[in-house]
């Protein structure tokens, strides 16, 4: 990214006034995560409603969005909470309108790192091709379609043992597209000596959805790596898909990164008091006839569910300190559907203030709850064991 292209800062939180020319404005209104609208000096544009963070390139000038999350707090979710990881404090404290793009890449650089140090995860592919030498399986039906009545070449299938695996493939893919980001020289130096170790491994078609990873005890040390690589592919990604092309673009979704925190840190602590958590949970409909469908952020459950929440990563700015009544509504439906009589919206402390909805006649009590983001890390992790408690109480 040129360091002579003008730059402006806007914040996820709230309004901001940007001077951008008409063109500009345009192009970030196509980008569809945030609302521009004009304003009564020609060229300044008030942004609001931002949805992702991170940096976007808009005709000559590079926008800065600043998350409203501490960034160790940012890297450590968006990690799921697995490890944590150092996200550099230099980056930190110096140069903090790119921050959070550099932080997170330089976390995820340094967790392949030390996943890798003793080597790339290697495994079983299945491979198909032909050959003049027969290895493996023969495939007759192959064989008969593609050449009938040739003896040769043979189409043969075998498992080739190889470190150009699903997992290499996404780890290698994420390091490949993290050219598009502004690094330091130090971080852009691990990203290419980690560019030469993955030299064998193949890439991810650009289009292609990410390859399914199944997690055993051979890969679980890719686990904190493999969850970065999916939040900076789609950091890096997302505006190609929709048709916007910029080169230094990185976006990340903080619904998703709080989402996917939330989940997997409310099974992790659940687990042990003999509750499941499944998230995005397709196996429920709201009617008989299996017409309207409903997907719960997580379904909380033992031989049968005890309780349903949702995540809410939003703005709120009516001042009420309540939720919305349609996500009221939404988790009074949930609630109804499962059989359940609690359910659980979680937003972010700001946005809301925690207290408890009861529906007499549905027979259902909505907890609200506000969860901070801010402080460190084990302010955090203090704030997921307040909220597994809640959720683990008996109705």
């Amino acid at each position: 990214m040129s360091e002579s292209r003008p730059r402006a800062f806007i914040t996820e939180k709230g309004e901001s006034l940007v001077e951008l020319t008409l063109g500009e404005a345009m192009e970030l209104q196509e980008m569809r995560f945030c609302r521009v609208s004009p304003t009564t000096q020609a060229g300044l544009w008030r942004v609001s409603d931002v949805t992702r963070v991170g940096t976007a390139v808009v005709g000559e000038t590079v926008l800065h969005v600043v998350p409203k999350t501490p960034i160790e707090n940012l890297v450590y979710m968006a990690s799921s909470g697995r490890r944590h990881i150092s996200v550099g404090q230099h980056l930190v404290d110096h140069d903090g309108e790119r921050a959070f793009p550099a932080a997170l890449a330089r976390a995820f650089l340094l967790e392949v790192q030390r996943a890798t140090r003793r080597g790339l995860v290697k495994g079983y592919e299945e491979t198909h091709e032909s050959a003049s030498v027969m290895r493996g399986r023969w495939d007759v039906s192959r064989q008969l379609a593609v050449r009938p009545g040739l003896p040769l070449p043979l189409e043969i299938d075998y498992d080739h043992f190889s470190d150009d695996v699903p997992a290499n493939r996404i780890l290698h893919t994420a390091i490949r597209a993290l050219r598009a980001v502004d690094l330091s020289r130090g971080v852009e130096s691990i990203r290419l000596q980690l560019g030469m170790d993955f030299l064998e491994t193949g890439l991810v078609p650009r289009g292609m959805p990410l390859p399914t990873v199944v997690i055993t005890r051979l890969n679980e040390h890719l686990g904190p790596a493999l969850m970065l690589a999916r939040l900076i592919l789609e950091a890096v990604s997302w505006t190609h898909r929709e048709g916007v092309r910029r080169g230094g673009t990185f976006l990340l979704n903080m619904a998703t990164v709080f989402e996917s925190f939330v989940a997997e840190r409310l099974r992790a602590l659940l687990e042990p008091k003999g509750l499941r958590v499944t998230p995005q949970d397709r196996r429920w409909w709201l009617d008989t006839q299996r017409v309207v469908a409903i997907r719960p952020d997580m379904v909380v459950e033992t031989h049968v569910p005890t309780s349903v929440a949702d995540t809410k990563y939003k703005v709120l700015t009516d001042g009420s300190g309540g939720p919305p009544s349609g996500d009221v509504y939404q988790m009074v439906a949930y609630a109804l559907a499962l059989n359940v009589r609690t359910a659980h919206l979680i937003y972010v402390s700001g946005d809301v203030v925690s207290q408890i909805i009861r529906i007499p006649s549905a027979r259902v009590d909505v907890h609200v709850h506000a969860v901070s983001l801010a402080g460190g890390l084990d302010d955090l992790e203090a704030e997921m064991a307040r909220l597994a408690k809640v959720i683990a109480a008996p109705e």
